[in-house]
């Protein structure tokens, strides 16, 4: 074998392996994006509330935290935009929030009840056409 040949014979084979490698890889990341969008929460459940809106006239529940920066973003929105709602924090609460958080069935906070629906976090790509739906936006 003459030496040119060897070089192009390496050439291949490099280029082979590096294909190969980046076939892997493209089939690895892309099961790992399919997973998780897979398993990815939905944006909002749709189910009866009406029990998390008994003894309220509020249109609006938040169940959130103090510390959560997503629950803060949600109430400074409500805020901000003169809605009025109840906020339910799961850390302080009775056995009676416990109750109702428990049976959104989803967990994280925030989850933001209007009307029949659950909005799971601070989603205002959900949040805002449903606040509107209810005219409270």
């Amino acid at each position: 074998m003459t030496t040119q040949t060897s070089l192009m014979f390496k050439i291949k084979e490099v280029l082979t392996y590096g294909l190969i490698l980046a076939v892997g890889l493209g089939i690895g990341l892309g099961v790992k994006q399919g997973w998780a969008w897979y398993n990815a929460a939905p944006p909002y459940i749709q189910t009866d509330t009406s029990a998390h809106f008994v003894n309220t006239s509020a249109k609006v529940v938040v169940y959130s935290t103090e510390w959560c920066p997503y629950c803060k973003k949600t109430r400074d929105y409500l805020t901000a935009n003169n809605i009025a709602f109840v906020e339910r924090d799961i850390e302080k609460g009775d056995a009676h929030i416990d109750s109702l958080y428990a049976s959104i069935g989803a967990q994280g906070i925030p989850q933001v009840v209007i009307g029949d629906k659950i909005i799971t976090g601070f989603n205002l790509a959900v949040l805002q056409p449903e606040l509107k739906k209810h005219q409270l936006l």
